[in-house]
């Protein structure tokens, strides 16, 4: 009975990430984005005190009260309630249309008290209607990408964003129609794409030489400077690489300057884990000593040689926020390494030939901007 319940326990974590993973992949299918025919515009408080109401109805729950000379941003449909009027911030509720008056009223209503045309501090903020560029942008209860999901945008849908005292791009943005929430707002035009530049530092947690007499010495210390845009699968690292092995008194140390290019195949959990593979050219400096008679002897000195050769790997990418952390297998190939000169008959020679490739299980810390 033990096996049977830690067997059925099994299938229904595999049959819960499948489905998990199918939301992520196919948000579509399990959420709706009212895709309505709707304007957007300004409205005033004509009375002094109204009434902001869950349903347009005198019948229904009070939300809050707003009061004269506020203002108020009203979304109306083709089929609104006839008398009403939908207001979407700084409330999410409804008015009755004779409590409101447009701006023109506003300003005929000043001039005859002589009061100054000023908005008073509950007022000022601005708004903006733009379409999403993206394929689907999730919108959050909160400005946390960990807090709930309210909504969802598609790309060409038009929503209405509150610009309160400052808009920065990557920063999180009030939405206040079709849902009132939260996103990056980076994210919703991320198929305008915008440039980013990341900056990675490399630790080789495990080093694993071609050559099988060969082992770690030094693991391999690195970093990188990858370039490409929000709405790219594609990137480009350019970077460079330290590696040390060794067979008894024999060490070889290796650096290389590489460039990769990089595809990301997958980005899930609202794309804060990203999977990639990668492939590239790289140009390795190696030397060759044997440190078994030091530094002064004439029989083993320290021998180099150089050369292009190529790498394949793939990896994981956790963000969070601006800071991401990576685990990432490469494979490192090039041609043999000639240290020292042949040996030419009856003379003594050190000549050796190594492969300088190896494979890299790394861990990497970066940090990425948005320009």
């Amino acid at each position: 009975m033990m096996k049977e319940h830690k067997y059925k326990s099994k299938v229904i974590l595999i049959l819960l990430l499948f489905f998990l993973s199918i939301i992520e992949l196919h948000p579509h299918n399990f959420f709706t984005s009212p895709q309505e025919n709707w304007t957007a515009y300004v409205l005033y408080v004509k009375d002094g005190k109204v009434p902001v109401l869950k349903n347009p109805s005198d019948e229904t729950d009070t939300i809050s009260f707003v009061y004269y000379r506020d203002k108020v941003l009203v979304v109306d449909k083709e089929w609104e309630t006839f008398g009403w009027k939908k207001i979407v911030y700084p409330i999410n509720g409804f008015i009755q249309e004779k409590s409101l008056m447009t701006l023109a009223e506003k300003k005929k209503i000043d001039v005859k008290s002589n009061n100054p045309i000023e908005e008073n501090e509950y007022s000022k903020w601005s708004w903006e209607i733009i379409s999403c560029s993206n394929d689907y942008v999730f919108v959050k209860a909160q400005k946390n990408e960990a807090s709930e999901t309210v909504g969802l945008l598609i790309d060409n849908e038009k929503a209405i964003f509150i610009k309160e005292q400052f808009n920065l791009q990557s920063a999180w943005v009030r939405t206040a129609y079709p849902f009132q929430g939260y996103i990056k707002y980076l994210d919703a035009f991320k198929g305008k794409g915008n440039p980013y530049l990341a900056l990675g530092i490399t630790y080789g947690a495990k080093h694993i030489p071609y050559e099988k007499n060969l082992n770690n010495y030094f693991n391999p210390l690195g970093g990188y400077l990858e370039f490409g845009k929000t709405n790219w699968n594609l990137g480009f690292r350019i970077g460079y690489n330290h590696a040390e092995s060794r067979l008894s008194s024999f060490f070889i140390k290796t650096d290389q300057v590489y460039f990769h290019l990089l595809y990301k195949i997958f980005r899930l959990f609202n794309e804060k884990l990203e999977t990639y593979a990668l492939a590239g050219a790289n140009y390795w400096f190696s030397s060759f000593e044997n440190k078994k008679y030091g530094p002064d002897n004439s029989f083993f000195k320290l021998e180099k040689d150089s050369g292009p050769g190529y790498a394949v790997g793939a990896g994981l990418i956790y963000n969070l926020g601006n800071f991401f952390i990576e685990a990432q297998y490469i494979s490192f190939w090039s041609r043999q390494a000639e240290f020292g000169s042949k040996p030419v008959q009856g003379s003594f020679s050190n000549y050796s030939t190594l492969y300088p490739g190896s494979n890299h299980f790394e861990i990497i810390l970066g940090y990425r901007i948005v320009l």
